[in-house]
């Protein structure tokens, strides 16, 4: 039986990373947070992360690619890579939820697991889940009202995810000792809990041309266009 082997990247937030998955064996990751931009770091990192596994392009069998929520212009760097390799290769394309990537690189199954992608504005964009179950849908809240929301799913909370590196202190204040904050080893999971979820999501695998970005909300340069409408 033949391996499946998975090419995912992540560049939907601050770390930019590369992984690569053959059956349920991590063949390598990499993340890179430096001053580079994604679009500049991916495609090295991509070549590397071949390399190092000791794969070619045509041996994968499927390109996934984390579509947000996160940065726009992120996500739109990595959903164009995905769909450009896919096309090449003329191999099929898997949309990793990123909130729910970061969640299942977490193994506690008591622990109400909270990622957070840092919205701007003391925003967030942000789920719950424990163990295998989602305890509410990905959605882009104040910090307050989310806190507030995801303050009745338990008594212990662990918060991860850029959001919880920008909002950390904001977040004990609010919740006290409930309040768990991720160390920075599990702080900003990578492509390979990408990846490692992308092998349980092959039947929902698309087509290059049909790979979305999942966008909680209009792109800022859309929501100043209507305000600017709005008031004539």
């Amino acid at each position: 039986m033949n391996t499946t082997n998975i090419l995912a990247i992540d560049t939907s937030g601050p770390v930019c990373s590369v992984a690569v998955l053959s059956g349920t064996s991590l063949r390598y990751e990499a993340r890179a947070i430096n001053k580079l931009t994604h679009s500049r770091n991916l495609m090295p990192m991509v070549e590397e992360a071949l390399n190092k596994s000791g794969l070619d392009l045509q041996d994968l069998q499927y390109i996934a690619a984390v579509v947000g929520p996160g940065s726009f212009t992120g996500v739109r760097i990595g959903v164009a890579a995905a769909q450009g390799m896919a096309r090449g290769l003329g191999i099929r394309c898997i949309a990793v939820n990123a909130l729910a990537a970061m969640a299942d690189s977490i193994v506690d199954k008591q622990a109400v697991i909270c990622p957070i992608r840092d919205a701007r504005g003391n925003q967030v964009y942000g789920a719950a889940f424990q163990g295998q179950e989602r305890l509410m849908p990905d959605a882009a809240l104040k910090l307050d009202a989310y806190l507030a929301q995801v303050s009745a799913f338990g008594d212990t909370l662990f918060f991860l995810g850029d959001g919880a590196v920008a909002y950390g202190e904001l977040i004990q204040n609010n919740l006290g000792d409930r309040a768990v904050i991720a160390p920075p080893h599990l702080m900003q999971p990578g492509a390979a809990a990408a990846a490692a979820l992308a092998l349980n999501l092959t039947d929902q695998a698309v087509e290059p041309g049909t790979l979305m970005p999942l966008y909680l909300r209009a792109p800022q340069a859309v929501r100043l266009r209507a305000q600017m409408i709005q008031h004539g």
